[in-house]
């Protein structure tokens, strides 16, 4: 199975003074040179901050042709059995193209901020509810269900679906294994340390075949990418400066001769966060970043992919920009010419 890439739509990516009522134009603008560029998938964050992913992917249904559409929607903000009628809409649009990311609202302040006031416990009891629900109604053949849970009471629910391919369901890997292995089709794990990052898909790969399934895995990394490895560096270095007054002294665990060493090598300051070889660290709560000339990010792809990646998830500042430059001189590095034209997102 070849590498899948998807560009992710930031709304802090927006132009700056851009009046909100042509925000739509500008995703628009994205997800076309996404998809012109070669790109499998366009992902679309929910939460706080970012623009409703569902109404974005309707909108980008209508002017993409070929571009799969990851939506991200905490399970707080909807009720399952309305998230499954939207889901069938979104699909018929789309001819099949969307995907769902249900985000673990234990990190940061997503239960916060969409109302809830749950417990650990108890929110991994809703969500487990919440998942039975929602794979069940959306199962084929479609049929009414009735349920009564702890959380939630439905009665001839799914009514008026019909019976069409469901959506892929993606997890964070901080929802458990256990859970991971029964539920998902495609695991969201945390990049980092190409080892640790095998170390980790092992493990979950473990837990998957013991409950006779499989799962895909998808990582989030910024990219600089340049004609050579000191323009990369060079940028790194600009971008560095927004970044380090608040996390000066922090940074995230890697490992620590690798750490040392590759400071010790390091002509660049921006590579003294440099965590494996062309992956930097901007800062503890950030991604990774794949930093270096075409060829050299295009190698760590390979590697990435051989730990156990499937799909990879990339953002930039400027992002019309960096996906063209990725389309143009990155992805022909990886992949057929033949394959890159013909390709079709899901």
């Amino acid at each position: 199975m070849s590498l899948r890439f998807a560009w992710k739509l930031c709304a802090s990516g927006t132009r700056r003074g851009l009046d909100w009522q042509a925000q739509s134009a500008e995703w628009v603008q994205l997800a076309q040179a996404v998809e012109y560029a070669g790109f499998d998938d366009l992902y679309l964050p929910g939460g706080p901050g970012q623009p409703d992913s569902l109404m974005v992917a309707a909108a980008l249904c209508a002017h993409t042709r070929r571009l799969g559409l990851t939506l991200s929607l905490p399970a707080e903000a909807m009720l399952p059995a309305a998230l499954a009628a939207t889901l069938q809409s979104l699909q018929s649009l789309s001819a099949g193209r969307v995907r769902l990311h249900l985000p673990d609202s234990d990190r940061g302040s997503l239960r916060r901020a969409f109302g809830e006031v749950l417990n650990r416990d108890q929110r991994h009891e809703r969500i487990d509810e919440f998942l039975d629900i929602l794979q069940r109604l959306l199962q084929t053949p479609a049929t009414p269900l009735d349920h009564n849970g702890r959380y939630f009471h439905l009665e001839n629910a799914g009514l008026g679906l019909r019976d069409l391919p469901p959506s892929p369901l993606l997890l964070d890997e901080t929802l458990g294994a256990e859970r991971i292995a029964n539920r998902a089709d495609l695991c969201f794990v945390q990049g980092g340390d190409v080892a640790q990052l095998g170390e980790t898909i092992a493990r979950l790969n473990r837990g998957a075949q013991a409950a006779g399934r499989a799962l895909g895995y998808i990582a989030n990394f910024g990219i600089i990418a340049r004609d050579s490895e000191e323009q990369a560096w060079d940028e790194a270095a600009r971008q560095a400066q927004a970044f380090a007054a608040p996390t000066r002294g922090k940074r995230r665990r890697a490992d620590a001769g690798v750490v040392e060493m590759l400071a010790e090598r390091a002509e660049h300051p921006a590579r003294r966060s440099e965590i494996h070889p062309n992956l930097w660290l901007p800062a503890p709560a950030e991604s990774p970043v794949l930093v270096g000339s075409y060829s050299q990010v295009a190698s760590r792809l390979r590697e990435l992919h051989g730990a156990g990646l499937d799909q990879i998830i990339l953002n930039a500042p400027n992002a019309v920009r960096e996906v063209l430059r990725f389309g143009e001189q990155v992805l022909p590095l990886l992949r057929p010419e033949a394959e890159k034209d013909t390709r079709i997102g899901r």
